[in-house]
């Protein structure tokens, strides 16, 4: 629907001239988006402000508007009171005013800040600031719903940041989540991990950015998203688009970004089940951070074996740790042992 069309139902709404067919148009328009019931009920309250409203119509077009006001206001003098006749540069001819009251110069007044501001409100408003931080703990996950609709699950040990103001919705994260991004192309939606700078316009995607791992993860489930590094180094700053099922890897050690192997698109967010999931070809210095604070244990390698690779694997919750350690240490031929402090001690002849 056009704004002046929505501005036009909206306005026949309020004085009461709405046709059956029209009110069906205003509807299906409010319930459209909530964005869009926010916006009619917010008119409705600064409508309903001004004195007497079910008696005027409501004025479409702003230059309508000291016209509708002449006809709810009589100007004039009372008791001792005179007005000035100035009027703002909107000028409309008129009978001569009478004043009842200094109410009724208070109550024109509100009205047309009223419908400025209405009118501001639906077709002229720019993005005001906007923002949010959260944080979680071990073994707590968040869902969130930032100010733009977009919505977030934030994993254990995270950090998020979010800001929306002018030409980009900012996110700062530290951790891992799972974004819904809602879609607005005149406002892209960046998330700022380290180095890595994720943007999209809306999708829903994966990032893994912890501290301590030497990874920085990027995996799609839906959409489409561009994933660039700060690095100077022109090659390894090269963006990459990804699309359903890819991930893209930047290394803190090197610096360099580059596509992984393709995911399963059901695999990206499976953390959110209380499921981990190794494709395979990872190696053991990636997994053990994670196994670490899947099971918030404490593992401690040999260091001769943390580039031996493993094959697909799936972790749960309720899974033995015994049993998730034997996962990652048989196909490597490694053994493991717990020690008096209860740190996962791993060890191995190494890779062929």
């Amino acid at each position: 629907m056009e704004s002046t069309l929505q501005e036009d139902l909206i306005g026949k709404y309020l004085s009461g001239e709405l046709t059956p067919a029209e009110q069906g148009d205003l509807m299906s328009w409010v319930d459209a988006s909530p964005e869009n019931q926010a916006v009619f009920e917010e008119m409705i309250q600064l409508w309903s402000l001004t004195d007497e409203q079910a008696e005027y119509d409501f004025p479409v077009k702003l230059s309508n508007a000291w016209a509708i006001l002449d006809q709810r206001i009589d100007y004039g003098t009372t008791a001792g009171i005179q007005t000035s006749t100035a009027k703002p540069a909107l000028q409309v001819v008129h009978s001569q005013p009478k004043i009842r009251n200094l109410n009724w110069i208070g109550s024109a007044a509100a009205a047309i800040a009223v419908l400025v501001f209405a009118a501001w409100w639906i077709f002229g408003r720019e993005i005001t600031p906007q923002s949010l931080a959260v944080s979680t703990t071990l073994n707590e996950s968040r869902s969130i719903t930032l100010p733009d609709s977009s919505k977030v699950v934030l994993n254990e040990n995270s950090n998020l940041s979010y800001s929306y103001a002018g030409k980009n919705r900012e996110v700062q994260l530290v951790g891992e989540a799972f974004f819904e991004v809602s879609k607005d192309p005149q406002h892209p939606f960046v998330i700022h991990t380290g180095e890595v700078q994720t943007k999209v316009l809306g999708t829903s995607f994966n990032v893994r950015a912890y501290p301590d791992e030497e990874k920085i993860k990027v995996s799609v489930k839906t959409g489409r998203v561009e994933v660039s590094t700060t690095s100077a180094n022109p090659q390894k700053n090269k963006p990459l688009i990804l699309l359903p099922g890819k991930t893209g890897i930047y290394n803190n050690q090197d610096a360099s970004l580059e596509k992984a192997l393709d995911v399963a698109t059901e695999d990206v967010d499976t953390w959110k089940q209380g499921i981990l999931v190794f494709e395979s070809g990872i190696t053991l210095s990636e997994v053990i951070p994670a196994i670490e604070k899947f099971y918030d244990i404490t593992i401690s390698p040999d260091p001769n074996i943390l580039n031996c690779t493993i094959t697909r694997v799936r972790f749960t919750h309720d899974m033995p740790i015994d049993t998730a350690m034997s996962l990652i240490t048989l196909p490597i031929l490694a053994k493991f042992n717990q020690d008096e402090d209860g740190t996962y001690l791993i060890s191995g002849k190494g890779c062929n």
